[in-house]
């Protein structure tokens, strides 16, 4: 595979050209990186005329990731979080004491000296150690349900790029922890899906039946993630 940066003075944005083997090309867009994937046999003149056919289509990708962008965390006092389902208002309070208090209205951050630096360390603690506090146990009783318990070797968490869950053959479920900055359907949601995974390591019928069958408002969850999952993020 190869990597290379292409620029044309006809578009109002470069992309990136990644070959590879692979049959047919495709173009991908996050956040303002535009990714023409493409064959080891097409010509830059075949992948130019691609990327110029699919122009409106990029520029509407950007405009909607820009706008993703903008609402993106940022801690501030007096900002907007977006905290289980619900836009809440920062609240720096000097304290000499690091915690989290949610009111109804207000996302309460207590620390001393704080700034977005020091409020981020304190959320991302706090939000581990809920991590921690609930999702073993709970991961553990839907693995025991599906008679699977003894196929879960252990629980852990880290904050990924892209994935919100990860099950290995091994057995080793991994959350993101920023997960619980969701409602508790979608955590649930997300529990479901990875302990499906220790009877089908896949995306097969079977998976999304037996998914189902645990979760059955699955593809409502799945549309929300899509939908808020980058109002999640620090």
């Amino acid at each position: 595979m190869r990597q290379f940066m292409t620029h044309s003075n006809q578009l109002p944005y470069a992309y990136t050209v990644v070959r590879a083997r692979r049959k047919t090309m495709v173009v991908h867009v996050r956040h303002n990186n535009v990714e023409v994937r493409a064959p080891l046999f097409v010509s830059d003149a075949q992948i130019k005329d691609f990327v110029d056919r699919h122009t409106q289509w990029i520029l509407r990708k950007l405009e909607h990731k820009a706008g993703q962008e903008a609402q993106r965390l940022a801690l501030s006092d007096g900002g907007n979080i977006y905290y289980k389902a619900r836009t809440l208002t920062v609240r720096f309070v000097s304290d000499s004491r690091d915690d989290i208090v949610v009111t109804d209205k207000e996302f309460r951050i207590h620390g001393r000296r704080l700034n977005a630096e020091t409020a981020a360390r304190i959320m991302q603690r706090w939000l581990l150690m809920q991590a921690r506090e609930h999702l073993p146990a709970r991961t553990q009783a839907l693995a025991n349900y599906l008679q699977v318990g003894s196929k879960l070797k252990e629980v852990v968490f880290r904050k990924t790029k892209t994935k919100w869950g990860h099950c290995t053959s091994s057995g080793r479920i991994q959350f993101n922890w920023l997960i619980m900055m969701a409602p508790d359907a979608i955590i649930d949601y997300m529990i479901a899906h990875e302990v499906t995974h220790l009877l089908h390591m896949n995306h097969s019928k079977r998976f999304w039946s037996l998914l189902e069958s645990v979760c059955p408002d699955y593809r409502t969850y799945v549309k929300w993630l899509k939908k808020h999952e980058h109002r999640l993020w620090i």
